[in-house]
């Protein structure tokens, strides 16, 4: 087993895809990532997670760490290593998580352009707004999408970095990226399109530049583990199912007076976990409650 598990570490490193080792090797992906976990070896986000959740956690069972990340029990056991080789992860050298070679790029805006490292950084440059594309929240392949959207060489975008000079997100341009965990965002920007980054996804906290108006349709929709969100004084309305099914939504900072919202903005969201917190002047706001949530000065 010892052997088998070097080998796959070995040409994961040549390929850098799990999807290609599996190929080579004759073998199916979920064997390839159980591997690779064993040999402390994290192929994405959802790995380095569950790893750490198993550190802090020693006594969690698979099914409570399933729980905890919203994933199934079986995306759980694919990240859990062989039992009696976890000592391998100590002996040898983890891939490079960030590696910052180029592998693709190309046009996202008449102004604007892209490139995608093999560590799955993808940034956005250039200036002015992106193109829109199509798909849904639910990760179905529509065309067109994006370029960098579900690669097929196993690539997969982990942060995405939006340089100044870009004035729009793009309609769909960062949805349903399941590995997605970081998002930074320009103060040049002016406008998020709809659904922009609906879909599931590991984002845990966003925070929307000081120029953003409106927050729109579907923009955080079925983003499960995003737990903080910054919304700064400019904006003003929060459109139809924004946050929708946002379920370990915990802390949103209004930097303003209170927005106006949609009756479905916070559909499935938890009432009792979301506390949002504002200015001690800001207009709108109850002393302890607002549209159902706590609410708290800072």
């Amino acid at each position: 087993m010892k052997e088998k598990i070097l080998a796959i570490v070995e040409e994961y490193k040549k390929s850098g895809s799990i999807k290609k080792t599996a190929g080579t090797m004759n073998l199916s992906t979920s064997v390839v990532r159980k591997s690779l976990v064993t040999a402390g070896v994290w192929s994405n986000s959802a790995a380095v997670e569950i790893a750490k959740l198993r550190r802090e956690h020693p006594d969690w069972t698979n099914e409570r760490i399933a729980s905890e990340m919203k994933l199934s029990v079986q995306s759980v056991h694919l990240y859990t290593p062989y039992e009696g080789m976890e000592w391998m992860a100590d002996s040898i050298d983890n891939v490079e998580e960030h590696n910052n070679e180029v592998i693709d790029s190309g046009k996202c805006g008449n102004a604007a352009v892209w490139t995608l490292t093999k560590g799955g950084l993808l940034t956005i440059s250039g200036s002015g707004p992106m193109w829109d594309y199509t798909g849904t929240c639910w990760g179905v392949d529509v065309s067109p999408r994006p370029k960098w959207w579900a690669r097929r060489d196993g690539i997969n975008v982990r942060k995405v970095v939006v340089e100044e000079g870009i004035t729009t997100i793009g309609q769909y341009a960062l949805n349903g990226m399941i590995t997605l965990s970081e998002i930074s965002l320009p103060k040049s920007l002016l406008k998020i399109e709809g659904a922009a980054f609906g879909g599931e996804n590991h984002v845990k906290k966003i925070v929307i530049p000081e120029n953003v108006p409106v927050i729109p349709w579907d923009a955080f929709y079925l983003n499960v583990l995003l737990e903080e969100v910054h919304i700064p004084a400019a904006t003003r309305r929060f459109q139809s199912y924004s946050f929708h099914a946002c379920m370990s939504l915990k802390r949103m900072f209004l930097y303003g007076d209170a927005p106006e919202i949609a009756a479905t903005t916070f559909d499935m969201c938890p009432a009792g976990a979301l506390t949002v917190y504002h200015r001690e002047n800001a207009k709108g706001f109850s002393p302890t409650m607002w549209n159902g949530y706590k609410t708290k000065v800072f």
